[in-house]
């Protein structure tokens, strides 16, 4: 089996999951967490992943979303670095946020900012978590923070001002709701230029840890037509 060195996770797909099943109000993104949590278990226990990124919300849902469902949000991603607090800690992971923090609340940014020093570990293994995340963004971020610093416009210098300069580049995207949204939205496009894309027929509640173990198994079926650009 070849695995990649960094997979990349957009969970989609909660909120048509939840209304199919007449849930109340919310519930799916605790059923997200639960998936998250299990899957970042698996990946840094039983296989040689070295960095998962989990996009957690787009810069889109920042604007869309009630302040009552944000507010859920915030508390669910506090909870992510809680609970697998002790596993990051014990494996030497570090966790990582991705993100425009201006937008979003002073307590979401201390806590997620105290969680990146608590866990922080000369490791390459790494838990990113990516937040008020969109590529458009993040390209007028970068542009802005190269002229604020009167830069050469280069590729070295255009990385180190990503919100991911110091991970290695996306080898396999995984998005849940192929039927729905077989598509990126904006996501990483600096790092997926030849990233594998692995779109699945499920929602993201029902993406277990042997629906990811298939999605692996594909993207190492598929190295052996791939020459990436040679």
């Amino acid at each position: 089996m070849n695995y990649p060195k960094h997979v990349a996770l957009i969970p989609d797909g909660n909120r048509t999951w939840a209304k199919e099943k007449w849930f109340i109000p919310f519930v799916w993104h605790l059923e997200w967490f639960n998936r998250a949590i299990e899957i970042t278990q698996h990946i840094f226990s039983n296989t040689p992943i070295e960095v998962f990124t989990i996009w957690g919300l787009s810069t889109e849902n920042l604007k869309n979303r009630s302040d009552k469902e944000l507010e859920y949000l915030f508390e669910i991603y506090k909870k992510i670095p809680q609970e697998l607090f002790e596993f990051l800690k014990e494996n030497k992971i570090n966790f990582k946020v991705a993100w425009d923090k201006d937008k979003l609340p002073q307590h979401l940014i201390d806590f997620l900012n105290t969680k990146e020093k608590e866990l922080e570990t000369l490791s390459w293994k790494t838990l990113v978590l990516a937040i008020n995340y969109g590529w458009q963004d993040e390209l007028l971020r970068w542009i802005k923070k190269l002229c604020d610093n009167k830069e050469k416009v280069t590729k070295e210098n255009l990385e180190k001002y990503l919100d991911f300069w110091w991970l290695p580049p996306v080898e396999l995207v995984i998005r849940t709701k192929q039927k729905f949204a077989k598509r990126l939205s904006w996501f990483m496009l600096w790092w997926i230029g030849y990233a594998q894309l692995y779109f699945t027929d499920l929602y993201c509640p029902d993406f277990t840890i042997e629906e990811f173990n298939k999605a692996i198994e594909w993207y190492s079926s598929t190295l052996k037509t791939q020459n990436y650009g040679k």
